[in-house]
């Protein structure tokens, strides 16, 4: 098994990070994990290259990502919230995507296929997170551009509040942990 974690926190060993780390602690298979802060991944430029030729003209590691994406079983989504939705970075990845989308839609490629795959999101949010509605939304727009379907969601929020007694790290949030664990083994049990 296989699974492409899509990681959208700027922070390498802040709350989604430790969210991530129980879920490749638990997941059976390789992990590939895609730092969208840090990799090399440019934001779609329209430039509508694709519409014409079956590849996108930016050469960056998105071009690695393509071809996992017709490879893994598994694809899970964690980003901190900003202002109730996805990290910009997530967004700029995510405009990538756009090329499957033109693949389908509007070459109408009769040989492009995208491997089916099962994913989960991880959420995580400091402040005063009460909705997350939008982010799961976007998320679940993302996995189906990436012909995922989403087996649950996994939210650690409040995650700022450190010392006060309503505040919880995410690492320390075992409400979040269990809802980690309990998903990898859905994906675990899926091919």
């Amino acid at each position: 098994m296989r699974t492409l974690i899509i990681n959208g926190s700027p922070r390498k060993q802040g709350n989604t990070f430790s969210l991530i780390n129980e879920f490749v602690q638990n997941l059976d298979g390789d992990v590939q994990i895609v730092n969208t802060y840090y990799d090399n991944v440019k934001p779609c430029l329209d430039c509508r290259y694709c519409w014409n030729h079956p590849k996108c003209a930016i050469d960056d590691d998105m071009q690695q990502v393509y071809e996992w994406l017709n490879e893994v079983d598994h694809v899970i989504i964690a980003s901190p919230l900003y202002f109730s939705e996805l990290t910009g970075s997530i967004l700029n990845f995510a405009s990538r995507l756009q090329y499957l989308y033109v693949s389908r839609s509007i070459r109408k490629d009769v040989n492009f296929q995208l491997k089916g795959k099962q994913g989960a999101l991880i959420l995580v949010g400091g402040g005063d997170t009460i909705d997350t509605s939008k982010a799961e939304g976007t998320a679940h727009t993302l996995f189906k551009h990436m012909n995922v379907k989403s087996i649950g969601t996994v939210m650690s929020l409040h995650t700022d509040s450190i010392g006060d007694i309503m505040g919880t790290l995410a690492k320390d949030d075992r409400k979040a942990i269990r809802r980690v664990q309990e998903l990898a083994s859905i994906l675990n049990l899926t091919d």
